[in-house]
This record gives structure tokens, sequence and C-alpha cells, in this order.
């Protein structure tokens, strides 16, 4: 079976490095003419990335090191590439390159027990939007303050604020900025690990990234859309 890629470097940045910077062995699978991967890391952080392709059959690739995938991937030339997958494998020749990636059996990689269906049911009490400038920004304040792994989103009515630090340590330095002047209407401090400022610097997008809260359940999902790619990160609530 071919599997067509119109644009090489979209499916690199928009899809496989945000998936292999959350883990290095993952499943992708087709779904409804998309790639869909759900992985998960230490922290308890998990991901749900789409991405849009036609497919005449359904595909499951279970990824041994995904970061290796994607670097021979973008050993290719040119834009558009047609990926031969056959026997459990994926090759690709042209007159410049050729190379065959194995893929593992099914059942050897385990993966989080969520479906599309049940992260879209989630449902929320607080939402906003984050420019991803914001996330730069965040991610120099970490240097500042590098013994917290906490990021807290205090809200009130000034708007959102994220703040790197941990309020059950009273020695522990503390960085703000303001994310958003939205009035959300309510006055709550939700903090998560830090962790997915580093995944949302990932993600490579220019677009906003919409945030949203569960308070009763204590999640938060982080939603970066692109052209072609969507990235979902189910993030839990901490303690504060």
């Amino acid at each position: 079976m071919i599997i067509k890629l119109k644009d090489k470097n979209s499916f690199i940045n928009n899809f496989l490095r945000p998936i292999s910077s959350m883990s290095d062995n993952v499943v992708i699978k087709s779904v409804n003419n998309k790639l869909l991967c759900l992985s998960n890391n230490e922290q308890g952080l998990i991901l749900c990335a789409t991405y849009d392709i036609s497919l005449e059959d359904t595909i499951q690739l279970n990824i041994p090191n995904v970061k290796r995938l994607e670097k021979v991937i973008s050993f290719i030339n040119t834009t558009e590439i047609d990926l031969q997958y056959r026997s459990n494998a994926l090759s690709y020749k042209d007159k410049n390159i050729r190379f065959k990636y194995h893929f593992l059996d099914d059942n050897i990689i385990q993966t989080p027990k969520l479906s599309l269906k049940k992260i879209d049911s989630i449902e929320h009490d607080i939402e906003f939007t984050i420019n991803n400038s914001k996330i730069t920004e965040l991610s120099k304040g970490a240097a500042f303050v590098s013994e917290s792994e906490k990021l807290y989103f205090n809200i009130n009515n000034d708007g959102v604020y994220g703040e790197i630090t941990d309020k059950t340590n009273s020695s522990i330095d503390s960085y703000s900025i303001l994310l958003n002047e939205q009035d959300i209407g309510k006055e709550i401090s939700f903090p998560v690990h830090f962790d997915i400022v580093r995944l949302l610097s990932s993600s490579n997008s220019t677009n906003e990234i919409n945030v949203k809260i569960n308070t009763t359940q204590g999640l938060c999902i982080f939603t970066v859309e692109n052209d072609d790619s969507v990235l979902k990160y189910i993030v839990p609530g901490l303690q504060s």
C-alpha cells in the first residue's frame, strides 16, 4: 500500500515531532481518513494527535523509535513523497535515497485506554487561549525557577496568569506572566506539570493554543490546530 504525503515537512513538524517529544515508542493507526496516535509520558500527560490523510486501507504502525523514523523521512529531498507500506515495514526509494524501516508486532507497545470520542466528550467550565509567544516566555522563565516542576494558572478579574513556582514550598522562587486579559468570571489557581510547556514548544505551531479546564475532574486540555493536524494534550491537575 502507498502512503502519500503531500507535505513531508508538515508531517514531521506538526505530527511526528510532537509525538516523539511525548514518547519514543508509539502506535499510529488510520481512523476515518486520519492517522491517530495516543501516547503518554512518565508525568501522566496524554497526547492525542491526528493527521489528515487519504488511505485506501486501514493500517497500524507499531513504531519502536519515532525519532528515528522522523529523522530518516527528513533525509528525503522532495516535499511530496510516496511511502510503501508492506509486511510490517515502511520503505522509500528514489534515485538519491532508499530506506526500509521495520515496525514491531501488535500488542507490544502499550497505549492509553482512551478514544477520540471519550476525549471530545470531556466537559469544561473554564476556557481561554494562549498565544504561542507566551509559551516561549514561560520556557525562558523556567531557567529562573529551576527548582519547580509546577505551572499554576492563576485566574482572576485581571485575566489569566501563568506562574512557575511551588506553593507548597515557601523557599521556592516564582515567575509569573500575563497569558490572557480575558475575564473568565472565576477566581481559581489550577496547577499542572510544567512539562506541558516543553511539549507545547515542540508543536512548532504559530497558532493560538486553546485551553479548557474541568475543575471538577481536575483535568486540563490543551489543543493545537494546524492545517492538517490536531494535537490535544490531556493534563491532570496537581495538588497545590
